[in-house]
């Protein structure tokens, strides 16, 4: 039997970019805690084979965030984000969202089409909207995974920003990044030479309401996530990366391994 292919889309060809950051298999898992308790896990993972969509080559890429089972008669949260990220333009073509946080369950898609600039959103109760969207827009994994291939940490100066537009719940909003300072940080015992961010995000509702949120990036050529830091009322809540896998460059970042 002859392999089928997926169909080759007839459209404009799109932008071209390089990727020598991520590669398929990289496995990221953080510890999600407050204070001393530790609340849950989160992880990203770049699956291992190709995937199509619109007759394109795609990165496969999900997000779990799942509460300690500890804690779930209190408030269970199993989210699952995925993004089809397209190999060559590094834009998304499909972001699903699963959400169960407590009683509240929901499941959307939206569904891109960069050569028309519009987003087709979808309910889980099939009900859909046409969005218009700016060019190479982003939902918010593909956005950390090409911001990743975006910028040089060699050359990045403490003051520069790195802006993006993202696409969810039927908004455009903006994220931008800005280098607070270069700084050693002790994570789960290990210490990393890192990259520090404030992350203004422009959409209530998402991570923040309006607010900043810190995140440290490893200060080597594979720039994945250390630490993310949200302050709230009383402390902060942090997710410090426990463990990886599949990485395309030597951890060069890590100065001292946990005993």
């Amino acid at each position: 039997m002859a392999l089928e292919l997926p169909a080759q889309t007839t459209e404009p060809p799109i932008r071209s970019l390089d990727n020598v950051t991520f590669q398929k298999g990289e496995f990221l898992k953080f510890r999600v805690h407050y204070g001393f308790i530790t609340a849950g896990y989160a992880t990203l993972k770049v699956g291992e084979k190709r995937v199509w969509e619109k007759g394109r080559p795609c990165h496969h890429i999900a997000f779990t965030g799942t509460t300690n089972p500890k804690f779930d008669w209190i408030f269970k949260v199993r989210d699952v984000y995925e993004s089809f990220l397209d190999e060559e333009a590094l834009l998304s073509w499909r972001f699903n969202r699963s959400i169960e946080e407590g009683s509240f369950s929901s499941y959307t898609e939206t569904h891109f089409d960069h050569w028309k600039g519009k987003a087709r959103y979808i309910h889980a109760n099939k009900h859909e909207s046409i969005f218009s969207v700016p060019d190479n827009i982003q939902d918010v994994i593909s956005a950390f995974y090409f911001a990743r291939t975006f910028y040089d940490q060699k050359t990045l100066k403490v003051g520069d920003k790195i802006s993006l537009k993202n696409f969810i719940d039927r908004k455009t909003f903006a994220l931008e990044a800005k280098v607070l300072s270069r700084e050693e940080i002790e994570v789960e015992g290990s210490t990393y030479k890192a990259l520090k961010f404030d992350l203004l995000i422009e959409e209530s509702g998402m991570i923040t309401d309006g607010s900043t949120i810190q995140f440290w990036i490893s200060d080597d050529d594979n720039k994945i996530p250390l630490r993310i830091e949200s302050d709230l009322m009383i402390g902060s809540l942090k997710a410090d990366l426990m463990s990886y896998s599949g990485l395309s460059h030597p951890l060069t970042s890590l100065v001292k391994k946990s005993d």
